[in-house]
């Protein structure tokens, strides 16, 4: 690898965790729905699938959605990460995590409790 080519790396790698810095303020407290089916002790899926039954998520283009019913309200905030595709263009994923306040729905919701809105 030629000295030209390292440094192109090394400023495309700066740019890349300055955008996931922006991009990610405000995410810091929340934990993705893997993170909090493992603290919570049970497998992702079945929490998925709690939270499906609870019309708390629905399936939408094969993606888990909030239900309108508790969209706008707190309980997500979304992250992003970057991934090179083959080509070498630099490509932006972006997904949900779950805020403290979206974590207490679930957990409450897998105890089975009334959850105020």
């Amino acid at each position: 690898m030629t000295t030209k080519e390292k440094m192109t790396m090394q400023v495309n790698s700066e740019f890349v965790c300055n955008m996931m810095k922006q991009r990610n303020a405000g995410t810091e407290d929340c934990m993705t729905s893997t993170e909090l089916a493992r603290e919570i002790g049970i497998p992702v899926t079945d929490m998925h699938d709690i939270l499906i039954e609870n019309n708390v998520l629905c399936r939408q283009r094969r993606e888990l959605r909030l239900t309108l019913k508790y969209q706008e309200r707190g309980y997500e905030k979304y992250r992003s990460c970057f991934r090179y595709k083959k080509t070498g263009e630099l490509m932006e994923i972006v997904y949900p995590v779950w805020t403290e306040k979206g974590q207490r729905l679930i957990k409450d919701k897998l105890n089975g409790k009334k959850v105020k809105r």
